[in-house]
This record gives structure tokens, sequence and C-alpha cells, in this order.
């Protein structure tokens, strides 16, 4: 007879489980019998206390949520975690891209919370649904580790990368996930659970039209560039040919001084991409700057400086290259 309840395993919530043999094949899945059976078992550790085996989840247990426990194979238990009366505040902050166009060939975008957020459910309660409101199936990748920040407040959503490169099979069986001149959405559903395991304050979503393919190599010579004076704590501003990816902007460029060290200040990304601002600390020097560009820098479809994403293979011009970084050189006026 297998005892499991509820308990705590030094600091850490667990399921506890009473005779069972250290030997046991002891897995927990989200949800109920025989339905549990096609889930995969939740990511845990099983660790010994005393005579009982404790089974720590990898993410915490959620409110609201059925698990049931499998000992070798066959359901021992069916727990069920209270559903809090505390009314979520976690919201969606915004969603990445922000430009009202992206190409057909786009390639992610990104979900930011207020809050820290659950992990595993995301394949549930973030979709692309058309311009009719029916769910875009398999245009998502799905994937077994969600695509996190550190702070687990910004979620990368990526497009199925198979569907997206011409000459594989996804591509040639079902083709691109979006269509050129359609409207689409994503849409985070209210039920995303935050790390408390609190729904969303409420939904939240972004409309899209798709235009054509790009299929470009990153070109920093092609930005333009508005040069502040020297003595001035006016922003250098560079605008771009295109959206470029807000997950890269924000790590990839800098401003180096006539001095050869980084300026130190505050970048600021533009509306939808397309530009990029930076105010110095301090007044700028007088003399010969540079804009530092990252070689990884990646516009919407997954184009970089170094690489097109999906190239022509009879381009030699769209061959990979190696380049670490670029330099744009400008003068203090």
């Amino acid at each position: 007879m297998t005892d499991v309840s509820w308990s705590r395993h030094r600091e850490e919530e667990c399921i506890r489980l009473g005779g069972v043999a250290p030997e046991a094949n002891v897995r927990v899945r989200a949800g109920t019998a025989p339905v549990a059976g096609e889930m995969p078992p939740m990511a845990g550790r099983l660790l010994r206390d005393g005579d009982d085996t404790c089974f720590v989840p990898r993410f915490a247990f959620l409110d609201g949520t059925t698990y049931t426990v499998l000992v070798d194979g066959v359901a021992a238990a069916v727990l069920v975690r209270p559903r809090s009366e505390v009314a979520g505040t976690t919201e969606v902050i915004d969603i990445r891209p922000t430009a009202t166009e992206v190409p057909r060939n786009l390639l992610r975008l990104y979900v930011r919370f207020s809050d820290r957020m659950s992990e595993g459910q995301a394949a549930d309660h973030i979709r692309l649904v058309d311009d009719g409101g029916e769910a875009m199936a398999g245009a998502l990748l799905p994937t077994e580790h969600e695509l996190w920040d550190g702070d687990r407040r910004r979620l990368t959503v990526l497009l199925d990368p198979a569907r997206i490169k011409r000459g594989l099979i996804g591509h040639r069986e079902v083709g691109y996930p979006l269509r050129d001149g359609a409207l689409f959405r994503l849409v985070v559903d209210e039920g995303f659970r935050d790390a408390r395991g609190l729904s969303l304050r409420g939904g939240a979503e972004r409309r899209y039209a798709v235009g054509g393919d790009e299929r470009r190599r990153v070109d920093p010579e092609s930005w333009t560039l508005t040069v502040p004076p020297h003595a001035s704590s006016q922003p250098l501003a560079v605008a771009f040919d295109r959206p470029l990816d807000h997950g890269l902007l924000a790590r990839c460029l800098h401003v180096v001084g006539p001095d050869d060290r980084v300026v130190v200040g505050t970048p600021t990304i533009g509306g939808e991409e397309r530009s990029w601002q930076f105010v110095p600390r301090h007044v700028w020097a007088s003399g010969s700057h540079r804009l530092v560009v990252d070689a990884v820098l990646e516009d919407l479809a997954g184009n970089s400086l170094s690489r097109v994403f999906d190239r022509d293979l009879a381009r030699p011009e769209d061959d990979p290259c190696e380049v670490r970084e670029v330099a744009v050189a400008f003068r203090t006026r």
C-alpha cells in the first residue's frame, strides 16, 4: 500500500511516497489518468528521506492543477493542488516585434511579463491565430525546454525553422507558417501561470501583417547615423534599413570613443525596432568615434551580419563569412 501526500523535503515542496521500494520507477504527470499517461513526466528529482521517497519538482507545483503519481507504470494516487483565492497580478508588458508588418520568414517573437513565470506551459497558453481566429497549427516550434531569460520574465517564441528553410522536409511538405499578405495574431491567454501558480491578470495579443521574405545580411553601412555635436549630451541616433531583433539589439551595439574606451551611457530601442539611440553619461568628446556592432545581431528573419539564415546555395554572395564585429566610424560635430 503506497501512502502518497503533499509534503516538504527540507525547504522544498514535494510529493512524499511511503511504502515504495528504493528501486521503484516513480513518475509524476500533470493531469489525471488515463489522460496523464499521454503527458510527458514532470522534470524533478527522486530523493530518499528515511523510508520514504520524495519527488521534488524542477518547477513549482501549480495551484488548481491535478497531479497523477505513477509507481512502476501504475497510477498510485491523484493529488489536487487547491486553487488559490488570490487574484493574479502578473501581466504581459509587451510583445515583440512591435513592427506592424513582419516578413513571411519571421523567425521569432518575444513575450515579456511583469513578474517571474512558471515553466512548461507556453505550448498551452501561447498560440498564433489567423485573422479569423483559427489556431495556426504547427506554426510554432514545439520545444521540450522553453526559452526564458535568466529572470524568467521574457519568453522567446520560435516559429518552426523547418518550415522556413527551403529544402527541408517541413517546408516542402507544409510550407511557410505565415502567408504573404495575410494577417495573424500572437495570443497569450490569461491561463498562463506565474511563478506563484496564479493566472495572469488578463490575456494579451499583438496583430501583424505579413510582408515579403527577407534574405539579406544585416549591413550596418546601410544605416543612417545622426551625429551629435561634441561637448553636448544629445543622443547619437541610428536609423536601420529594416526592423531588427529586439532581444539582440539590447546587447549588440556599443559606442567607442576617441580614446578607444567604451562610452558609458543609456541606449534606447526605437519604435518598431527600426532605430536606436544612445545618450552618453557625460558630454561627447571631440573626435572620431565608432559604433561597434556584434556580428550576431539579426533581423526579424534571423539574418545576421555574417550569414543569411535561409540562404540560396546557388548564390556565393550569401555564403557565411568570418566576422566578429563591424565598426561604423563617425565624428562628433
